[in-house]
């Protein structure tokens, strides 16, 4: 349940800063900030929520070598959000029109990181049956 947040959050917040950015509305920075920094807060706590259940989930050899991959993304993912959030609070958002544009990129690259780990994280658990009773953890056969 807590992955989810940051996911939204986060993709809202590329959303509408490339709508501020199009449609020149100053105001829509401030609410992509917000959903930016409750989303990089949200990343952190599903980086640690992460951790402990894939210290409690059961999984063979050739999931884990995925699991480290998901996790490999999941902290390059909330590492960016939480320092472009960082620097525009840092700013007060007062960023000048090369900075803003830098900032954008950045949080473009974390919810696209964001996306493929999330992907991972569904295949882990729909595909595989990790931490749940879905995939071929739990004898179903997966149809391709």
């Amino acid at each position: 349940m807590v992955v989810h947040f940051p996911i939204a959050l986060a993709a809202a917040a590329f959303l509408v800063e490339t709508l501020a950015l199009l449609f020149k509305k100053p105001a829509w920075h401030r609410a992509a900030l917000w959903n930016l920094a409750l989303g990089a807060a949200g990343a952190a706590a599903a980086v640690i929520t992460g951790r402990l259940a894939a210290a409690a989930a059961k999984h063979s050899f050739e999931i884990h070598k995925l699991m480290e991959f998901h996790e490999r993304l999941g902290y390059g993912a909330a590492a960016l959000l939480l320092l472009v959030a960082g620097w525009r609070l840092k700013k007060k958002d007062c960023l000048g029109f090369w900075s803003r544009r830098l900032a954008w990129i950045v949080l473009g690259l974390a919810v696209g990181i964001l996306a493929f780990g999330a992907h991972l994280g569904g295949r882990m658990v729909y595909e595989f049956g990790v931490g749940g009773s879905y995939g071929r953890g739990a004898g179903i056969e997966v149809v391709r």
